[in-house]
């Protein structure tokens, strides 16, 4: 590195040392779907992240994190995935300020805009910047500023619903005239190409609908016409989605039928030339959350359509439904008692090995033998959903995974217990003092390796403004001290965290160990001990059994610490 003469030393040079400081910042962007793609009036998305990034720009103090963009999601509420992903940045420090082009972009809820901006975002320390509005929430200190926040939400609370208003009014005129057409028309219709708002049947798919309906009115079960039309080969309605070019992705292309779909296309009435409107209403301006609306709160127009299937047949098909229904709520209530005392310990918790899939719990009683019993068992749901086509039944009884969970559980206990009672022998020894003295050196040297550099780092600047440095010198030098500096420090924070977890063990503080103790005590598996310990259970096609624990990491911190102990040393890494 060049280095200038001293000679001038003493000349007075006028220099500022300046800090750098900066707020790591979020640009948040949002277009909603009616907007989306259209004319926007200035509120791309591209537009929007220019504004901001412009912004940024214009303002030193602040530094660009990441862009958070919710493209095509309202802004009536706040359940938006790329917000979500910026709150929890916000949550986790990594963002300090939140910037974005105009206060509508945030939200057009009123009550909730206002509780971020009022409550949330102050009490996390958050900086939040709308820029075509002049907020600040940094220098928004006055009176106005106060208010006029608050006046902003409600105008684009009432803007939002005002805009559902009209929305819905248009679309249920629409609706009443037959000038409305859901997104994509069900199976064994195509949009008419020669009349708007009306559906044409699907000659090539439409024999498999009829067939349907005539084999539930026969009494034929779903799973049997699932095996019917994929043993024939019937186009299931995605694959049909797909060679009529509505959907594209190639994973369509092999589906198969499943249970579900037949009970939906049985119990569509478009099948017999009728459309069949506010089946999910909501209202925003309303006050109404989407829900499922009652049969006899539907609209309908019959004969809009030619019908696939006649009024009788559909009639015949709805009371098979009816007469089973009632039939088995019937017999639900007669065993309620007896089910509400058959528990599921693994909910949400237990796969299959072989295919991943979910494992289903079934509940069954032979009534022959004694109604009152109910026999438990687990099958592999992919092996349900494709009927029976993929995977195998995997069948195993409940009890079963119950005892293998346990005795998993045991052996770990075991274990743990066992290196417990050998840390204690341990404690005090010459081994277990010089493993503290090596972890405690390690933080001791980062720490003034840290402050060397520091002191070399704030040196540079001094001997730059001294004009012993030139400017190429002094970015050179400074960006070798900076990164070793973030080395160092990165070095010392894991030094820090490994020094924490050795006081964790030496003080019995381990998250594992403590949750082993929890299994000492126990007699038989309860859901408390599922919920502490279990993450995942997994049956194999054999009733191989495995279990996945929780605190993976903290065991093997444990039985890191553990070999150091015996052997006196760190371990590398």
């Amino acid at each position: 590195m060049a280095r200038k003469s001293r000679k001038n030393v003493n000349q007075k040079v006028d220099t500022t040392i300046v800090t750098a400081s900066y707020t790591m910042t979020g640009i948040y962007v949002r277009l909603s779907i009616e907007n989306s793609g259209k004319d926007d009036d200035g509120d791309s998305i591209d537009n929007q992240i220019s504004i901001c990034k412009e912004y940024l720009e214009e303002h030193p103090d602040l530094k660009l994190y990441d862009v958070y963009e919710d493209n095509g999601k309202k802004g009536t509420n706040f359940d938006r995935p790329e917000f979500k992903r910026l709150m929890d940045d916000v949550r986790a420090g990594k963002v300090k300020c939140v910037l974005v082009k105009d206060l509508s972009r945030f939200g057009r809820d009123y009550i909730e805009t206002g509780e971020y901006l009022e409550k949330i975002f102050p009490f996390l320390g958050i900086r939040f910047i709308s820029i075509t509005d002049g907020y600040d929430s940094l220098t928004a200190g006055d009176a106005e500023d106060a208010l006029m926040i608050p006046l902003k939400n409600m105008i684009n609370d009432v803007y939002a619903k005002d805009i559902s208003r009209k929305i819905i009014t248009s679309f249920r005129a629409r609706q009443e005239k037959g000038e409305y057409l859901p997104a994509f028309p069900p199976y064994g219709y195509v949009k008419s190409k020669t009349r708007a708002y009306r559906y044409e049947v699907d000659e090539a798919v439409a024999p498999y609908v009829k067939m349907i309906f005539e084999w539930k009115a026969a009494g034929v079960s779903h799973s049997e016409i699932c095996k019917r039309l994929n043993d024939m080969g019937a186009v299931t309605p995605a694959k049909r989605k797909v060679e009529l070019g509505i959907w594209h992705a190639e994973k369509y292309k092999h589906t198969i039928w499943h249970g579900r779909t037949i009970i939906d296309i049985l119990k569509n009435a478009t099948y017999t030339g009728t459309l069949v409107y506010g089946k999910m209403p909501k209202s925003l301006y309303q006050g109404i959350k989407c829900h499922r609306a009652k049969p006899d709160e539907w609209r309908c127009i019959p004969d809009a359509h030619e019908a696939i299937v006649s009024q009788e047949l559909f009639d015949k098909v709805q009371a098979i439904f009816e007469e089973r229904s009632e039939r088995m709520q019937k017999k639900w209530a007669e065993s309620k008692q007896v089910r509400d005392n058959i528990v599921n310990l693994f909910v949400k918790r237990i796969y299959c090995g072989d295919c991943g899939k979910r494992m289903r719990f079934v509940k069954g009683n032979n009534a022959l033998k004694d109604k009152n019993f109910y026999y438990t068992n687990y099958v592999c749901g992919g092996y349900l959903d494709s009927g029976y086509r993929n995977c195998s039944r995997h069948g195993i009884r409940y009890q079963d995974v119950v005892d293998a969970v346990f005795a998993a559980m045991q052996v770990q206990m075991e274990c743990a217990l066992n290196q417990e009672k050998m840390l204690q022998k341990l404690r005090g020894t010459a081994k277990e003092r010089s493993l503290i003295d090596q972890y405690v050196a390690r933080v001791n040297y980062l720490t003034q390796e840290l402050k060397k550099i520091n002191s070399r780092r704030e040196g540079l600047f001094e001997s730059f403004a001294e004009g012993i440095l030139d400017e190429a010198d002094y970015q050179y030098a400074k960006k070798s001290y900076d990164e070793g500096y973030d080395r160092l420090e990165k070095q010392l924070s894991e030094a820090k965290q490994r020094k924490k977890e050795l006081d964790g063990v030496l003080t019995a503080n381990n998250e594992w160990l403590q949750a082993m103790h929890e299994v000492q005590g126990a007699s038989e598996l309860d859901q408390g001990l599922v919920n502490a310990l279990v993450k995942k259970v997994l049956v194999y096609e054999d009733n191989r059994v495995e279990v996945e624990f929780k605190y993976k990491e903290q065991k093997e911190v444990f039985d890191r610490i553990f070999m150091e102990l015996k052997k006196g040393a760190v371990q590398n890494g």
